[in-house]
């Protein structure tokens, strides 16, 4: 092992002189490092490189009628510890989960899909990760989140919501538990919004989408007012009169100088 490890070092020295003389150019020692496998991970586009060990999972080898190590020596992917931290902690305020007051001027329908569209984004990513169910922490705090958000919205319980939200549906043949929002639409079909659902399932043979399809969620809040071709503050519209834009000052006294 440590002739492994000095061959190693060497290596890392002659690429650090060919890039510095040849290319002029600095290795960097923070990024390039060497790691032991076995003991350390090493850290690559957010995920954590290890070898597998776990003595205690053996396969048949039916040629040789024996049982074997399975796992042992193979090369894994895991979330890591910092990174989960780091996930559950943009939902929290003094190490306490709590709502998003940015999103209260926002629909019921709008907040639970961002929910779904930030978490689903976080699971697919790490889908070839061999302990991908670990972040069912991450959406045990994102749930309390957003039930939290919708509560101080309609300045309510969490267990009102959850009790006003909860559902059940199938999908592919399995029945999830989780929220829903369902909005109905004459002549179309209805819009629906969920939270859960998402499978912690690893897959090693998963394609990863780092740019998953825009969802859309209806209008923005602004332009659903700018839509309305009315004025919130005297209430004149289109047809009657032109529409002030009214400008509120720092004071609190309101003027209307421009004209659309």
């Amino acid at each position: 092992m440590r002739i492994v490890l000095k061959y190693n070092l060497q290596i890392k020295l002659q690429l650090e002189i060919f890039l510095r003389e040849e290319l002029h150019l600095e290795l960097s020692k923070t990024k390039m490092l060497i790691t032991h496998a076995r003991s350390q991970a090493a850290r690559f586009l957010g995920y954590d490189i290890t070898t597998l060990q776990k003595n205690a999972k053996r396969t048949k080898n039916v040629a040789r009628g024996t049982r074997c190590r399975s796992v042992n020596g193979r090369i894994g992917l895991r979330v890591p510890p910092e990174v989960l931290k780091d996930k559950c902690d943009r939902y929290k305020k003094n190490h306490k989960v709590t709502h998003r007051p940015e999103l209260e001027n926002d629909s019921d329908f709008t907040i639970m899909g961002l929910y779904q569209l930030e978490y689903r984004g976080i699971v697919e990513y790490y889908r070839l990760a061999y302990n991908l169910h670990t972040l069912d922490l991450l959406k045990w705090v994102m749930e309390v989140s957003l039930t939290k958000t919708l509560a101080h919205k309609h300045k309510t319980s969490v267990q009102k919501m959850c009790d006003k939200y909860k559902a059940e549906w199938e999908e592919n043949g399995t029945t999830h538990r989780g929220l829903r929002v369902v909005i109905t639409r004459e002549g179309k079909k209805p819009l629906i919004a969920t939270w859960g659902g998402i499978s912690l399932q690893w897959d090693v043979k998963a394609n990863l989408n780092d740019q998953p399809p825009h969802q859309t969620v209806g209008r923005a809040e602004l332009e659903k007012r700018l839509l309305a071709q009315k004025c919130e503050q005297c209430g004149a519209t289109s047809q009657t009169d032109r529409i002030e834009v009214h400008v509120r000052r720092f004071g609190g006294r309101d003027r209307a100088h421009q004209m659309v």
